[in-house]
């Protein structure tokens, strides 16, 4: 009598722990967004853009085998270029700055995330492009994203006062260099005031795109706060900010460009998010030839992949 009983007790909590646990919500696996950069040289209505049909072709063809959710887009002239290599299966962002080498963001549309779309135009310093400040929210997930195409030409000089007011001015080489770190250097604070701006709000956030920068040299010749770009962003508020690119070289056309100035810079919390080893280079089949580096890109893709 008393084991029955007791079965029957037993046998009712179980249901009753039964019932509870399937009445609980079950936990959504993370989800993956994948974050692409792409410098498509020249992808606008420019005298340099000679593409063809063909060459269109392939572009897609290596859009489709990149297969990013989010792309920082560079040196693309509008939405309606960018839909000739990545399709209708995004929504594009583009800068507003009256050049053809603009700034762009395409998200998926399939990701359902909300988008917050706004040029950063701190970074235009004189006749130098926009940046496109995103913000992507779906429910309680939240990711910021600056997308940047710096001021070419100063790629590993010191960039403080002091140094760039020293440089050589008197060839038309010597003239043109000293005149592109002027520009860069003036970059640094509006770069460094948004990376302080969304340390402060504590939401995940990356830079990315072509900072036409050298991090790997700003690290070996152990700049200063004020003389690297990426000691710049990087600051004593900021230490923990990384990137994969700041130890590897570059593969891009059989490694013709070996260092890397496309960048994909993560913030601590979105470094906590950021899936180990996912980092890619999306390297072209062909072999080097100015004439491919012009009809496809003279940079390759790189993407990571982030679990949020």
């Amino acid at each position: 009598m008393f084991n029955s009983i007791y079965l029957s007790r037993l046998s009712v909590k179980k249901t009753i722990i039964l019932l509870v646990l399937f009445t609980l919500p079950i936990p959504l696996q993370a989800e993956t967004l994948k974050v692409a950069s792409w410098n498509i040289a020249w992808l606008g209505s420019h005298q340099y853009n000679t593409r063809v049909e063909s060459d269109y072709r392939e572009l897609a063809r290596y859009a489709k085998k990149l297969n990013a959710d989010i792309i920082a887009l560079q040196e693309v002239e509008n939405a309606e270029y960018a839909r000739q290599v990545f399709g209708d299966d995004y929504d594009y962002y583009f800068s507003t700055k009256d050049w053809v080498q603009r700034v762009g963001v395409a998200v998926r549309k399939s990701m359902g995330y909300s988008v917050k779309a706004s040029e950063y135009k701190a970074l235009d310093v004189g006749r130098v492009r926009y940046g496109m400040d995103i913000k992507l929210t779906k429910g309680s997930k939240e990711i910021r994203l600056l997308a940047v195409h710096l001021k070419s030409g100063c790629f590993e000089r010191k960039l403080d006062s002091v140094s760039v007011d020293s440089m050589k001015n008197a060839s038309k080489r010597e003239k043109k260099e000293k005149k592109a770190c002027v520009k860069l250097s003036k970059q640094l604070k509006p770069l460094e005031k948004w990376v302080d701006l969304r340390a402060a709000e504590g939401t995940p956030y990356i830079i990315l795109g072509d900072f036409n920068r050298r991090f790997s040299q700003d690290i070996a010749l152990n700049y200063s706060e004020n003389s690297g770009l990426w000691q710049a962003i990087d600051d004593e508020h900021n230490e923990d900010l990384w990137t994969p690119t700041l130890t590897r070289n570059s593969d891009c056309w059989g490694g013709y460009y070996k260092d890397y100035i496309d960048h994909i810079v993560l913030g601590p919390k979105a470094k906590k998010r950021y899936i180990e080893n996912s980092f890619n280079q999306l390297v072209f089949d062909q072999k080097y030839t100015r004439k491919l580096a012009n009809s496809i890109s003279d940079h390759c893709p790189i993407s990571i992949e982030l679990a949020l």
